[in-house]
């Protein structure tokens, strides 16, 4: 129910504010063009929240958290720069999907549309897309509008959050 609500109002944030978007067209572009340190999100998508697959990924020091406070059981795969959100609707335990990702630190580089950005960078690097009222770089699949990633800007002009979010 969770998820389906907030599909809604993305879509009709979407709708409101189109031009403040910076689409990915298709499944390359999308799951093979989104990397987080080289990895792809398709192949962190694959994972399903798998520990040891994750480890292989992003390095021993990913540690598992339970997360039981959402509507869904979920956990949260994490190390000192990265933290992966994985939810499971059917409440079993054997279903997990990614649901965000949240860059901690400058030592993660995120790969979208040409671009390598880290927290830190200077907002000149996105001199061709649209930065949105929000002060955000938002990057969105332009089929469903069901995933996001997009890098904040603070008043420096510096990248502050990068942020992944699966609707």
């Amino acid at each position: 129910m969770k998820n389906i609500i907030l599909t809604i109002v993305f879509l009709f944030a979407a709708i409101s504010c189109k031009a403040q978007f910076n689409y990915l067209n298709n499944d390359t572009e999308l799951f093979d063009g989104i990397k987080f340190n080289n990895v792809s999100l398709g192949d962190i998508m694959i994972a399903s929240g798998d520990l040891t697959k994750m480890k292989a990924l992003f390095g021993s020091d990913i540690l598992e958290t339970p997360n039981n406070t959402g509507f869904y059981i979920g956990k949260e795969l994490s190390n000192d720069n990265i933290v992966f959100s994985f939810e499971d609707e059917t409440d079993t335990g054997n279903n997990y999907y990614l649901t965000s990702i949240t860059v901690l630190d400058s030592s993660v580089i995120v790969n979208v549309k040409g671009l390598s950005v880290k927290i830190g960078d200077h907002k000149s690097k996105f001199n061709n897309f649209n930065l949105n009222s929000n002060n955000k770089y938002n990057f969105t699949d332009k089929d469903t509008g069901s995933i996001s990633l997009f890098f904040k800007i603070d008043k420096d002009d510096k990248v502050s959050e990068i942020k992944y979010i699966s609707y």
